[in-house]
Parts: C-alpha cells; sequence; structure tokens
C-alpha cells in the first residue's frame, strides 16, 4: 500500500516532485484565505476547515492532517479536469456521474463549469463522505448535487473496504491483509448510470478495472469520460494501455492528461 505522502507527491506533480512549501503555498493560492490555509498546512492541525475557492467562489472541506490539499492543487491548480479543446463542441452534459468523489472537489469544480447539469457522486468512506455532505450543504445546491454513500461496481452488494486513507481508501475485496482499517460498505452496480451519463469522472483506486471490463461498458458507454487509472487490480501489466483499449473498445477515442512511471495516470476519453 503506498504511503499518503507517495500519493500526495504523484498528485502534486511526483510528476515532478515539489518541494513541501512550494506545494503548501501553492495550493494555498487557490482558495481567498491563503494565509490562514499556510499555516495549517504547516501546523497540520486535525479537524476539517472550510474554505472558498478563489476561482469560482464554491466552498471547500479541507483536513489539513491528510493530503486534501494535494487534490485541491490537482483540480484549481493543474486543471487536470478541464475538458481538452476537442470536447469544446460537445457542450454540457445532462448528468455527471462521479465515481469516487472523496471530498467533493471535482464535484466544486463541475458544480460551476456546468451550472446545469445533475451530479450524482458515488462515496464510500465515511469521513470523505461526510465532508462531501458538508460542502453540498454549504453551496446550497442539494438541489442538483447528490451524495451516494456506497462503492461503485459492476455488482450489486456489499464489501470490505480500507477507509480513511483520504484519497487512497479503496475496496479490498481480494486482499488479504489492506493495510488499514476495514469495514463493510454498499457496493453499487453503476453500470446502467455510466450508459446515461454525460460526464463520467472515475476515480476509484483499481475499481475501475472491474467497470471497464464489463461488457456493458462497450456496449453502452458514457458520452465522455475522465478517468484516473491505477496499477492495483490492472487485468495486465500496462494500466495505461489496458485503459486505452478498454475505451476504445467502448468507441471512445482518448488523450492522456499525464502518466507516471509508476503506473498512474489520467486520460479524457469521448465518443467519436
Amino acid at each position: 500500500m503506498r504511503s499518503r505522502l507517495t500519493a500526495a507527491a504523484r498528485r502534486l506533480g511526483g510528476r515532478p516532485r515539489i518541494l513541501p512549501l512550494a506545494a503548501r503555498a501553492i495550493c494555498a493560492r487557490t482558495v481567498r484565505e491563503s494565509a490562514s490555509f499556510f499555516a495549517r498546512e504547516v501546523l497540520r492541525p486535525p479537524g476539517v476547515h472550510m474554505y472558498r475557492l478563489r476561482s469560482n467562489g464554491v466552498r471547500v472541506a479541507i483536513n489539513h492532517a491528510g493530503v486534501d490539499a494535494a487534490t485541491l492543487a490537482e483540480v484549481f491548480y493543474h486543471h487536470y479536469y478541464e475538458p481538452p479543446e476537442e470536447l469544446a463542441a460537445l457542450g454540457e452534459p445532462g448528468e455527471i456521474l462521479d465515481l469516487g468523489a472523496n471530498i467533493g472537489l471535482f464535484g466544486a469544480f463541475a458544480v460551476t463549469r456546468w451550472p446545469n447539469a445533475q451530479i450524482v457522486a458515488y462515496e464510500p468512506d465515511p469521513a470523505n463522505a461526510n465532508s462531501l455532505e458538508r460542502v453540498i450543504a454549504a453551496n446550497g445546491v442539494a438541489d442538483r448535487w447528490a451524495l451516494v454513500r456506497a462503492a461503485a461496481g459492476s455488482r450489486d452488494g456489499e464489501v470490505r473496504f480500507a477507509s480513511g486513507l483520504n484519497v487512497a481508501s479503496h475496496i479490498v475485496e481480494h486482499e488479504r491483509n489492506s493495510g488499514s482499517a476495514t469495514l463493510t460498505v454498499p457496493l453499487r452496480d453503476v453500470l446502467p448510470q455510466i450508459a446515461s451519463a454525460g460526464l463520467l469522472k472515475m476515480d476509484i483506486e483499481g475499481g475501475e478495472w472491474a467497470i471497464l471490463r464489463d461488457p456493458r461498458f462497450a456496449e453502452h458507454p458514457p458520452r465522455v469520460v475522465v478517468l484516473e487509472y491505477h496499477p492495483e487490480g490492472c487485468p495486465d501489466g500496462d494500466p495505461r494501455a489496458a485503459a486505452e483499449d478498454a475505451l476504445k473498445r467502448a468507441g471512445l477515442q482518448t488523450k492522456t492528461i499525464w502518466h507516471g512511471d509508476d503506473g498512474y495516470g489520467m486520460l479524457w476519453a469521448w465518443r467519436r
């Protein structure tokens, strides 16, 4: 299991690595309360703190004892979720399906980037889901941003889940020892929702492979996908090739956002 520091380095640039103080300063500039944000990043106090994004005014919830700030930089400094030029003509999605919503930072981007879209967010980790629920309430957008407290998968049921790992919380269904506390969470078959999604965002720490390999994904793909793929659970030794192959079999064109030597990466995909 990779450490939180490894996850933070990867998301903040592990590509290339940014010095800690410089990284914290970058994160602080994405919110209006930059000074208090930076101080808390240095002091690492417990608890969740609310901030207002400089770019769109949306309120977000950050736990400085974890790596939430690194994810904040991924979305609002690196802008990995800003669609490429090739998607300019596709218009606004009607429904956005956010699988692996974490603390809602992608949703905080999407809620103003596509102001008429409905967002359905899946997040099984209780701490992450609590923060996301707080964000939805703080922004008064419960009418179009819904939280489902469940893991996303290709079947209905229950599954063991390693919680409390921030962005690295994950399903441990096939692991003997996850290296952290586990709990049982609902597992929901999301393939029917994927078929009708205008935009699918998926970052579920290796859980993506069961969804991408399900025949229903190729038969009824979403209109647009933004995917973070992982080596965990990958059906072969090349996660990038496996992800691109699954998306191309579904008739989707792909464009890389970034790819690391460790097998992690992000890409956009859309119907031709």
